[in-house]
């Protein structure tokens, strides 16, 4: 299914309003009718953010610093769902201007890792905990699935918080919740997510189906962020773990999924990395797919002077690539890179949601 428009989220300054803005995918890819590889400009070519299709309203109290997160939505394209420090959860349908209430969530961490597979969404904290330790919260691992309601809950079917069993670590001796053992890097793997966490703590996988944990190896994921599954390539497509270089990158999860082998990268594509200017400090990079062998890569920057003080320019850069199989290219994987455009914006965040 080809992803016709990308959405990002832009903070307009004002208490709890955010407006959506959605970008044609096609804009950033040259005609299939293109004969040969096309010869995309170094730099990329500047434009306006197109005209926000609507505005989201969000009880969130800033100056309590507040959270929220933004997340795709079910297997279409047009739903997105919202949740802020309240616990409030929000479906906007964008295509048909609707809004809709999903349950509340009883504990709400805005810094999370949000797993969409088919129609459901898998939330895990990055710092994950006991849940005996927080009896007053919902468990550190949850998902919102359509279905019969959980087992301490009394309803019909529809959709539903299930609290999840945390990740096996937690409870060894010696364990703590804090940024050094945090979850920095994630991949659906068949029907399990695979979690990978800081500290010498490894990889763990979870089961969708018997909703059961078992440790892969212990070895980290060697990607940064969420990796995707790439069925034409039989290859996982994400970003290293570099922080300044946050290179697209390929690896092939298949034989640590039957023996526990640690992958390797195969593939590391640095070139467009390359051709930015060194006073572009890298902030965020995302990967959306927009069909088959056709992905973007956002990438947010700020700017710094020639003494390394952050200036007030701010912007991103949208890049459409197309992966091809080649027998002369490193791993047998061709990256070809089309359209490169640079938004630049005046206000605190841009998030893209899928």
């Amino acid at each position: 299914m080809k992803r016709r428009f990308i959405n990002l989220v832009q903070d307009t300054l004002k208490n709890g309003s955010f407006t959506m803005h959605r970008i044609r995918s096609s804009s950033l890819f040259h005609p299939r009718k293109h004969k040969g590889n096309p010869s995309p400009p170094t730099s990329p070519v500047e434009a306006k953010l197109p005209k926000p299709v609507c505005t989201l309203n969000l009880s969130i109290r800033k100056e309590n610093g507040g959270e929220f997160m933004f997340m795709p939505f079910g297997s279409g394209r047009d739903k997105i769902v919202s949740a802020d420090q309240d616990g409030i959860v929000l479906v906007h349908n964008i295509r048909q201007k609707r809004l809709s209430s999903m349950p509340r969530l009883k504990s709400w961490n805005g810094n999370s890792v949000a797993v969409t597979l088919g129609n459901d969404l898998y939330l895990i904290d990055r710092c994950p905990y006991e849940l005996c330790r927080f009896q007053s919260y919902q468990s550190c691992f949850k998902a919102l699935i359509h279905g019969k309601p959980p087992a301490d809950v009394h309803g019909l079917r529809g959709w539903y918080w299930h609290s999840l069993p945390p990740p096996p670590y937690v409870e060894a001796s010696g364990y703590e919740p804090s940024c050094d053992s945090k979850i920095d890097s994630s991949a659906v793997v068949r029907d399990s997510i695979w979690f990978s966490a800081r500290a010498g703590i490894g990889t763990y996988s979870f089961d969708t189906g018997s909703r059961e944990w078992r440790k892969v190896g212990s070895w980290e994921l060697p990607f940064r962020g969420n990796a995707q599954y790439v069925p034409e390539l039989g290859r996982w497509l994400g970003f290293s773990r570099g922080r300044e270089n946050q290179f697209l990158c390929a690896s092939d999860l298949s034989a640590a999924a039957t023996d526990g082998a640690a992958p390797t990268l195969c593939r590391v594509w640095q070139e467009d990395m390359a051709t930015y200017p060194e006073n572009w400090v890298l902030l965020t990079s995302d990967l959306v797919r927009v069909d088959a062998r056709r992905f973007c890569i956002a990438r947010q920057f700020e700017v710094c002077d020639d003494e390394y003080h952050f200036t007030d320019e701010n912007f991103a850069v949208f890049t459409g690539v197309e992966l091809k199989r080649s027998d002369t290219a490193e791993d047998g994987i061709q990256v070809v890179k089309h359209k490169s455009i640079r938004y630049n914006f005046d206000r605190e965040l841009l998030q893209l949601v899928c």
